[in-house]
């Protein structure tokens, strides 16, 4: 006779037990799904927060304007037209008061060093320049307009002249940018780069000033 196995079935209270634990767990997993969500959310905020500012040390090292790019112009503080009218340069003479950066023209006994005959430029490309190739870009403002698609974000620059208006014969110089209105042709330019990412908008900016020395002279360059 064939050996039959006795099979027990579940107690009431077992059942109970079991249903009391599997509420337990569901009713966790919105929790738990919340909190990857967010933690998801954050890392990638945090992403895209780096890749602005990766995008920001591609475009800081570049010339301040255009018009830097020119002869010896990168070491010279140009003419803004547009702004305070106290660090306006007079390159012709050291001597000129408070209409000559008497600091640059100075330096090394060099009169041309306190600034060019040649004013700030407008915002925008210029000749040769490619908007769909950066290696074209030489100066800040070519990256004005320029887009990147990051982890299916897009991340946008815009780049402005914001007022620099300050009492610089104060023994204490206070600023204060005005970000949200554009200028023209002052000593300050904005650089504003940005992306939507759901419903948080992630906005790094970073002003650059008219101060010549884009890059490192050279003891011939320093000896001129």
């Amino acid at each position: 006779m064939k050996n039959q196995k006795k099979y027990r079935g579940f107690t009431l209270f077992e059942v109970l037990v079991s249903i009391i634990i599997l509420g337990i767990v569901m009713s966790s997993f919105p929790i738990i799904f919340q909190t990857m969500t967010t933690a998801n959310k954050q890392v990638l905020r945090e992403e895209i927060f780096f890749q602005e500012f990766t995008i920001l040390s591609l475009i800081n090292p570049r010339y301040f304007d255009e018009k830097n790019t020119i002869d010896d112009n990168f070491y010279k503080d140009l003419n803004a037209t547009g702004g305070d009218s106290e660090l306006l340069n007079n390159y012709s003479s050291k001597f000129a008061g408070l209409t000559s950066r008497i600091g640059k023209a100075t330096f090394n006994n060099n009169i041309l060093r306190s600034g060019s005959s040649d004013t700030t430029s407008s915002i925008g490309l210029d000749a040769g320049e490619n908007a769909s190739d950066v290696s074209t870009y030489d100066d800040i403002d070519d990256f004005n307009g320029y887009s990147e698609n990051f982890l299916s974000n897009t991340i946008h620059v815009n780049v402005k002249y914001i007022s620099d208006n300050a009492a610089y014969s104060d023994e204490n110089i206070s600023f204060t940018y005005n970000y949200s209105t554009a200028a023209n042709n002052t000593n300050i330019k904005l650089i504003t780069i940005w992306a939507q990412v759901g419903d948080t908008n992630i906005t790094l900016k970073y002003p650059t000033c008219n101060i010549g020395a884009s890059k490192f002279l050279s003891l011939e360059e320093i000896s001129r």
